[in-house]
């Protein structure tokens, strides 16, 4: 009998000990991973096996999650039960190219520990909480590739640590979003807000409220009027996106001044004027395309300075004129060289024939 007693006892303590080695982190997850569907590659997400342990999973020296990684594992779903209280130490949430739909809950700006949210590539729908600008610590935050539509923007806290901000093919409309302006800081690198459906200008003041931007990408909009010309004054500028949009008036020669861009695309506008022979001093750019806009005049043989181009397009234009024929002498990394549908005279530069690689 007392040694019947005694294994009833060791039962339940060894229940009451496993009982308290669940940690509410592990806790939460496992509720999440309950709501999910497809979630075949969280097999080792089981009471079984040390949290810190689990796909995807990392944690810092004391056992407390710290980074959920799961980008491009089919998982599909809701998040509505992801977040806990338990989750106090969290800074890095990616859940990218999953099958993820349904709003994004309110809730996850209670994460206040977060520094990366990347919730791109999914099915998720309404609108972006305004209350996720009130992470105090987000850097990165990636929403693009989702069916979102526009948030209350006058609702908008600022986000002084933001340095990358994606929200790029939506269902976003109306105007430039002002909070991008308004709430963004001067840590912003990164800017995208391309393949939605802005409209109206380009806001001039784009340098003085981000001045620190590498890439801007606003293509695939309905942005209209001309070029800012201040544009130039983002000198850190890397790379600069404009294409598809219904762009008007030059190519403003300020560009030239863009010494550290790499990738300049304002193809399919409605630029028109001549090539600007400022754009000669961009002798770090790798890809120029003007094509389908309705440029005028001939290729500024100063471009040839353009020493590290690997693709230059102009196709789809109203240019004229012989090809300068120093292009190919200074230009020894070119892969793709496209001047079609103009209305180029005289002969094909013999240069252009050293290029084995060239398309």
């Amino acid at each position: 009998m007392a040694l019947q007693q005694l294994l009833q006892i060791s039962f339940f303590m060894l229940i009451a000990c496993t009982a308290m080695a669940i940690n509410p982190e592990a806790e939460a997850l496992l509720r999440w991973k309950s709501t999910l569907i497809g979630a075949n590659s969280l097999s080792s997400w089981s009471l079984a096996h040390p949290t810190c342990s689990w796909y995807g999973v990392a944690c810092d020296g004391a056992g407390h999650v710290t980074a959920l990684s799961l980008p491009g594992e089919g998982i599909g779903g809701k998040l509505d039960a992801f977040y806990s209280t338990a989750f106090q130490n969290l800074t890095r949430l990616d859940l990218s190219s999953n099958n993820l739909a349904g709003a994004i809950p309110v809730n996850l700006s209670m994460l206040l520990t977060l520094t990366s949210l990347d919730l791109s590539i999914n099915s998720l729908t309404g609108a972006i909480p305004y209350q996720l600008s009130q992470l105090p610590r987000i850097a990165r935050l990636n929403l693009g590739d989702n069916h979102l539509t526009n948030p209350e923007y006058g609702k908008f806290s600022p986000m002084a640590s933001l340095e990358f901000l994606s929200l790029a093919n939506n269902d976003l409309n109306g105007t430039f979003p002002w909070f991008v302006l308004n709430c963004t800081g001067r840590r912003m690198r990164w800017l995208d807000l391309s393949a939605n459906s802005f409209s109206g200008h380009i806001p001039s003041s784009l340098p003085e409220m981000i001045p620190r931007l590498r890439y801007l990408n606003l293509s695939y909009n309905g942005f209209s009027g001309p070029i800012p010309r201040s544009l130039p004054r983002l000198q850190e500028l890397k790379e600069l996106c404009l294409d598809n949009n219904n762009l008007t008036g030059g190519i403003p020669e300020e560009l030239g001044m863009l010494s550290e861009l790499y990738l300049l695309m304002l193809l399919n506008n409605t630029l028109d004027g001549p090539i600007p022979a400022s754009l000669g001093n961009l002798t770090s750019l790798g890809i120029m395309d003007l094509s389908r806009n309705q440029l005028h005049g001939s290729i500024p043989p100063c471009l040839a300075k353009m020493q590290h181009i690997l693709a230059f397009r102009l196709s789809g234009n109203n240019l004229n004129g012989v090809i300068p024929p120093e292009l190919f002498t200074n230009w020894t990394m070119l892969q793709l060289f496209d001047l079609s549908k103009n209305s180029f005279s005289g002969s094909i530069p013999a240069q252009i024939f050293n290029f084995t690689i060239l398309r």
